[in-house]
């Protein structure tokens, strides 16, 4: 029989439960409000509320009492600056559990868990609009063309070098090789053969046609 034994166990060792619950009170101080189930709500409740009375008094025991549960010197330092002035007018009840609709899949009960006395915090600030000098206005824009004092004359304006336009290269001719005649023999007594050839076909075709037309 479990008779005045309030502790849940959570399916876990105590190593791990004790790890879960520093952990999920480290993040509820971090962002003020987490959803979780509502047996871990219920058990993360007792060790933030003790957390959060101790911080009230500031002082080396309770800074050396929260480091003990935890070990984050930047989550104390915030603790004692920023969360805990909120509750100074406030003797319990620093946490609060809403209920939610159960969890798809297993169907646990959820809840959120959230501090009481929350610290506005803006998710985008708003960005300063920077300041620039203004130029001040020169006489003659509204008509486009600028006044000149009486007498003066206006500057002439800079001709630019004309780009030389690159000339091309002379390459001067040399002499057929041996080797390039004979290429160029072969090549042109192959096109003969190839003409020959064309012309043999073309007389064929025609000597057929006459047959057929007689």
């Amino acid at each position: 029989m479990r008779h005045r034994k309030r502790l849940r166990k959570l399916s876990m060792k105590t190593s791990h439960r004790k790890a879960m619950l520093r952990n999920t009170v480290r993040n509820l101080l971090r962002h003020q409000r987490i959803t979780l189930t509502l047996a871990r709500a219920k058990e993360t409740r007792r060790l933030a509320e003790r957390v959060l009375s101790m911080a009230k008094t500031d002082s080396v025991y309770s800074r050396r009492r929260i480091y003990s549960i935890l070990p984050d010197r930047d989550m104390i330092a915030k603790l004692f600056k920023e969360i805990a002035p909120l509750f100074k007018e406030r003797k319990s009840g620093y946490t609060r559990i809403i209920p939610l609709n159960f969890r798809r899949g297993d169907g646990a009960s959820m809840a959120i868990l959230e501090l009481t006395e929350k610290k506005i915090v803006e998710k985008f600030p708003k960005k300063k609009k920077k300041e620039t000098a203004k130029t001040p206005a020169r006489k003659g824009l509204e008509t486009g063309r600028e006044e000149r004092p009486e007498g003066e004359q206006p500057k002439p304006l800079k001709e630019g070098k004309k780009k030389e336009e690159p000339r091309a290269k002379i390459i001067p001719r040399t002499k057929p090789t041996l080797e390039e005649e004979k290429r160029s023999e072969k090549a042109k007594s192959e096109d003969k053969r190839m003409q020959d050839k064309k012309g043999f076909l073309k007389n064929l075709r025609g000597f057929f046609r006459r047959k057929t037309d007689m």
